[in-house]
Order: structure tokens, then sequence, then C-alpha cells
């Protein structure tokens, strides 16, 4: 029992009534970072895939309404039975926590994994955002500019575009 109690005060305390952002995607593309930009959170920003290991919260105010983050675990784009228990708590709280989802693209690659992986993991994960308001940030477009992307890379960002029956929006961003 007092195992038990000790794992129940490491888990974050998430309030399922406060508006919520959720930040996702492949390791190291910046969702930590941005989280420590943006919230009070001190997130390890480390460069090597899974130093976020659990769910980390973090809170914002913007126009008088406080909004809590969740920073997730990086997630890996192959079948669901062969995702770590560190990839499926990311996959968890994409499932079961009502919140927008923020999914991170490294369009300069140098998280280690090319833009059509990151584009395959959000199509494979996509059922997961259904029914929820979706942004895509493009992230660190101070190292490579959406100017220097192919035009296949630029079709492939645009395929996730057309993945949502809801209004998707892209954002530049620059969190290395």
């Amino acid at each position: 029992l007092e195992e038990v109690r000790q794992h129940l005060g490491r888990l974050p305390s998430i309030n399922p009534a406060t508006r919520t952002l959720i930040l996702t995607g492949y390791p190291n593309v910046g969702k930590s970072s941005f989280m420590n930009i943006v919230t009070n959170a001190s997130v390890d920003v480390q460069p090597y895939a899974f130093t976020t290991k659990s769910l980390f919260i973090g809170h914002l105010d913007y126009n008088y309404v406080r909004w809590q983050v969740i920073d997730t675990p990086g997630i890996l784009d192959h079948p669901l039975e062969d995702r770590n228990t560190i990839e499926m708590t990311a996959i968890t709280a994409l499932a079961h926590l009502p919140a927008a989802v923020l999914f991170f693209v490294d369009i300069s690659e140098m998280c280690g994994y090319p833009i059509p992986q990151q584009v395959a993991l959000f199509h494979s994960i996509k059922p997961l955002f259904r029914n929820r308001p979706l942004l895509i940030l493009l992230n660190k477009t101070d190292i490579r500019q959406m100017s220097e992307l192919s035009q296949e890379e630029k079709s492939l960002l645009e395929s996730m575009k057309d993945a949502s029956e809801e209004g998707v929006h892209f954002f530049e961003t620059s969190c290395a």
C-alpha cells in the first residue's frame, strides 16, 4: 500500500475542468522547450530521446484565463503493441484527456527523424485528435526555414491539413 501511495504522489495533478493543451510528437522536436517558454514549468531538456519520461504539467494565463499545458514523452511511429511504457503515457493522455492538441514537427530534422517519418506518426495517431482543436507547430524554423523545404516535404506537411475534417492550422515556431 505504501508503494502505491508513493507512486500516486509522483503523478501530476491534472485538473479535468481546466482548459488544457497537450504537446505531442516525436522525441526531441521541441515540446519541452516550448513548455519551458510558455509556462512556469522547468522541464529538463537534453539532446537525446526520451528525456521526458512522464507527463509534466505547467500553467499559463492568457486573456485572464488559466490554461494547463501537458508535456508528453515523445512517441515513435510503430504499432501500439510495440510502444513502451513511456510512449503509452503520451498515448493514454491523448486518448483520455479533454484537450486541444499541439502536434510538433521539427522541420530542421535535427531531432533525428525526417519529415516523412514525423508526418507518418501524425497520420497513425490522428484518430486520437478527433473532435479536438488541433494545431500543428512547425518548429525549429530558425535552423531551417519553410522556404528551404522541398516540394515533396511541403506536400507531406499539407497532407496533415487534409487529414482533418476540421480546420487545422500551422504555426511556425522556434523552440530549439
